[in-house]
């Protein structure tokens, strides 16, 4: 017992002592970037520009922005080492954006290289910018705060509490590579000195197709994905403004073949509760509500047959119909979906429930 007592020890203490041999680094010595961007300069040479912070004391921290030229991301790194005191590491990165320019080139080469990096986490966002990268990074009104958490908060919550579909990182990894489907990233752009969503980057592989206006974002993210709470608003309904929250959604995909075509049935199941009605004539009977019920349903299918019109004319595929179908049909063929999806049959048929009503002005 003694003697395997004495083996415990002498493994402890041989244990400790070789911790002390393992190389450590002062944080404070380190650049932890948070948020990059990345701009076209030329077709085969783009800007690189990084967020840091820097901190001076306990109670007092810095922001830096610090931009260099290259044709990969190691020469922009190499680069982006010259101007910086100390190491840049990129295990706190919460935020990676491209410019429409950049993005209209393709996005992957860069993206894959941030995915091989594992030291990233999977709270990073991506975001596609209208406008320039470095513009976005340095503006004057958030220099103050750390601008990479606040564009990753505004993302998140736009997509938990909002009308955003989610759209991070690994989610694009996933829409990148999955047989028929495109993915779908979000833009931000500076307006009068702020920054604000504006749209939805619709993507063909890595490459930037289109934007999405804000109108349809609500009938996509109601396509996509399960809608578990939120707000959006309706203009022109019989001639009053009607918001609706407290949204619940279910999708329900139906395929039919016929002549060797798809066809594609959407049933969507929609309960919401109107918050805000700007009538002349308030709604207090069933009448009312079944009335409004009707001119909001009206509405939801018209905004869906617009966006897949709209997804159709760019042959872009976030709903991923070309997925659904494969998972449906035994012999698909992705080649003959390519040719067939701007052409095939999509209808979506929606089923609107208002539970109950709210403020009525």
């Amino acid at each position: 017992m003694k003697y395997f007592l004495l083996c415990i020890t002498i493994s402890l203490v041989s244990l400790l002592n070789g911790c002390s041999f393992i190389p450590s680094t002062n944080v404070n010595e380190l650049n932890l970037i948070e948020g990059a961007g990345f701009d076209l300069i030329k077709p085969n040479e783009y800007r690189g520009t990084v967020f840091y912070p820097v901190f001076r004391s306990e109670s007092i921290t810095d922001f830096k922005v610090v931009s260099a030229n290259g044709e990969t991301i190691k020469k922009v790194r190499e680069r982006l080492d010259r101007e910086v005191r100390y190491r840049l590491i990129s295990g706190q990165l919460r935020i990676i954006m491209f410019s429409k320019e950049f993005a209209k080139q393709g996005i992957y080469p860069i993206v894959d290289t941030f995915n091989r990096d594992p030291s990233i986490g999977n709270l990073l966002q991506v975001a596609i910018v209208d406008g320039e990268t470095v513009d976005l990074l340095s503006l004057k009104e958030y220099q103050k705060e750390n601008i990479a958490l606040y564009l990753n908060d505004l993302l998140v919550h736009n997509a938990e509490t909002g009308p955003m579909p989610y759209m991070d990182f690994t989610t694009f990894l996933y829409q990148y590579f999955e047989e028929g489907q495109d993915p779908i990233l979000p833009v931000l752009k500076v307006d009068k000195n702020e920054i604000k969503i504006s749209g939805i980057a619709l993507m063909k592989y890595d490459k930037l197709i289109t934007i999405l206006p804000m109108k349809y974002v609500f009938i996509l993210k109601s396509l996509m994905e399960n809608y578990k709470q939120g707000l959006h608003q309706f203009s022109h309904i019989n001639g009053a403004n009607i918001a609706i929250d407290n949204v619940k959604s279910r999708s329900n995909y139906k395929i039919k073949i016929k002549k060797g075509k798809p066809e594609f049935l959407i049933n969507l199941k929609m309960n919401a509760r109107i918050q805000e009605y700007t009538g002349k004539k308030p709604i207090l009977f069933p009448k009312h509500i079944k009335t409004v019920n009707k001119q909001l349903k009206k509405q939801i299918e018209k905004d869906a047959e617009e966006l897949i019109s709209i997804l159709q004319k760019n042959n872009v595929d976030p709903l991923g119909l070309g997925s659904k179908l494969e998972a449906h049909q035994r012999n698909f063929d992705g080649e003959k979906w390519k040719k067939q999806y701007p052409n095939i049959k999509v209808k979506v048929n929606v089923n609107l429930d208002i539970l109950h009503t709210g403020i009525v002005e």
